[in-house]
């Protein structure tokens, strides 16, 4: 059931999702209902898988029409008595541990570990199935929240960042890197209290990156609308935003994305691992903002969020945790201001 260990995973990823934006969507997008998304988890230790692992899953899942978010290896699926059916093809997931090192690989690989200076890594890949393929495993009932938990969650995010917001705008939402600020529409010009948050929140994540919080590379003086890493920035955004939707149920507009479309293409064509780096960056800044939310403190947040993983700490199957950033209004045009 291994997959060929000579294909190339991770463009043939890029591809179906070049496929995808060339007909104008994409997996991971679709309308904000609370409950209507659930980002890829394994049933047996209860953890979701992570990164560009996320978004992978998310292709193959939308390709095949799995509308299960569960997905497990074969070894676990006969350990509780479940049976994988016969000729179904498994998924390739990548597990990466870095002890000592806050940098990636170039090249895939499998079961192999490598040391550069003082610093190794653990690369393993595994294959696995989703229930759907699964005979005996029992069906899964999502958990939808309530409307009035998901307001609660998004005003609890977005007070406990500290950005600095201002109401000044009449028609549009953006960061402004120069002054450390996000401005936006007053509320009641939102329709609704999800299209405020939304939207708020989508510039949260642009603040989350400046020089003195996580210092993505995205976001950077220089950049302005049109250069290549400008959408770069918008994408990881819009990662972030169903990351979080899925998360804590806080709304997601795909309408939106139509703007940075054919920017997103380009960087997708020449970089097959920028989907990847892009799905890590809005992981890491969705940690982030809800280690904020648990702890209200700027060191205790970075501190967490880059926290090494110890090698003791690696686990037997490929179990990653997955948060979220969010979205922006259809009313509220977006823009990041550099």
């Amino acid at each position: 059931m291994a997959d060929d260990p000579k294909r190339d995973l991770r463009q043939e990823v890029t591809d179906q999702i070049i496929r995808a934006l060339e007909q104008g969507t994409a997996p991971w997008q679709k309308p904000w209902q609370a409950g209507a998304l659930e980002l890829p988890f394994n049933p047996v230790s209860g953890k979701p898988y992570r990164g560009g692992n996320v978004v992978q899953l998310m292709v193959v899942a939308s390709s095949r029409g799995y509308d299960d978010p569960r997905w497990l290896t074969y070894r676990q699926a006969q350990e509780n008595g479940w049976q994988v059916q016969r000729g179904e093809k498994g998924t390739q997931v990548e597990f990466w541990q870095f002890p000592n090192s806050v940098s990636k690989p170039d090249r895939d690989g499998q079961d192999q570990t490598a040391k550069s200076g003082r610093d190794s890594f653990i690369y393993r890949a595994y294959t696995i199935f989703n229930a759907k393929q699964i005979d005996g495993i029992p069906a899964h009932t999502p958990r939808v929240p309530q409307e009035w938990e998901v307001l609660q969650s998004a005003e609890a995010i977005l007070r406990s960042s500290g950005a600095r917001m201002r109401y000044d705008q009449s028609d549009q939402a953006f960061y402004n890197r120069r002054t450390d600020s996000i401005h936006l529409p007053p509320r009641e010009a939102f329709k609704t209290a999800p299209d405020f948050y939304g939207t708020a929140l989508h510039e949260v994540f642009h603040w989350s990156g400046s020089p003195d919080r996580l210092n993505r590379e995205t976001l950077n003086e220089s950049y302005r609308f049109g250069d290549p890493n400008y959408a770069k920035e918008e994408l990881r955004a819009e990662l972030a935003s169903v990351f979080l939707m899925a998360e804590r149920g806080i709304p997601h507009n795909p309408e939106r994305h139509a703007a940075y479309l054919n920017s997103w293409l380009e960087a997708l064509r020449n970089d097959k691992h920028e989907i990847f780096r892009a799905a890590r960056d809005a992981h890491k800044a969705t940690d982030f903002l809800l280690q904020l939310e648990l702890h209200q403190s700027l060191d205790k947040a970075l501190a967490e969020v880059n926290k090494p993983a110890a090698a003791k700490d690696l686990p037997q199957e490929p179990e990653f945790k997955t948060t979220g950033a969010l979205t922006m209004n259809a009313r509220a045009t977006a823009q990041l201001e550099l």
